[in-house]
């Protein structure tokens, strides 16, 4: 589940923003209550909905250069520091030239899941997940922001199979993600994942 946001300059694919832009969704991952969830920044291939790969990204201001280095190739990590708002550099993302890809902001985990997940660990992710949410929709976000009822494991492209539940229950890896509701669960209970996770996306079911 992607959280809309504003919409890029392009020119071929070579994107463009402006840092102040991109600080006013950043700190709210300073935050208090953000310990495990953080906001992450894709592009996503408009056709096939997979996650872009950036080739290239930077910071730039006059005679002033700095190049940012991708998680994994996929995540555009830009620092989060208050004198860079001040200065405001644009900030640029190259993606491949013969796909479309659209700029992504999510909610997400801080760190990847691996192994056995607990009941214990998926419900602290919640009301995190939940209270991300409402702060990047500002004031009035609780109001309409649909319940995080679970979240959504991403593996891998080539990732299928099944997650398993120690309950006996089984969710299906379609398309490399497993969606996973807290309720099918109960405390002690645990997921066990095939592989670690690429990212981990809140379920916001009454959405879709």
């Amino acid at each position: 589940m992607g959280v809309a946001s504003f919409a890029p300059s392009l020119a071929a694919q070579e994107y463009m923003f402006t840092y102040s832009k991109l600080y006013s969704q950043l700190k709210n991952n300073a935050k208090e209550g953000h310990e495990d969830v953080k906001v992450g920044f894709f592009f996503t291939n408009a056709d096939t909905k997979k996650l872009c790969t950036i080739e290239k990204a930077w910071m730039e201001k006059q005679s002033k250069y700095e190049e940012l280095t991708p998680v994994n190739g996929k995540e555009l990590l830009v620092p989060l520091d208050s004198n860079l708002k001040s200065a405001n550099p644009l900030v640029f993302a190259k993606t491949p030239m013969d796909k479309r890809c659209d700029f992504s902001m999510v909610v997400m985990t801080k760190e990847p899941l691996s192994n056995k997940v607990y009941y214990k660990d998926i419900e602290k992710l919640l009301p995190q997940m939940q209270s991300m949410l409402a702060d990047l929709g500002g004031m009035f976000a609780s109001w309409f922001t649909p319940d995080v009822e679970g979240l959504t494991l991403e593996f891998s492209d080539q990732s299928a199979g099944m997650v398993n539940f120690s309950n006996g229950l089984s969710v299906d890896i379609v398309d490399g993600k497993a969606r996973i509701r807290l309720s099918d669960l109960k405390p002690g209970d645990y997921i066990e994942l095939p592989e670690p996770t690429t990212r981990v996306l809140p379920w916001l079911p009454s959405a879709n």
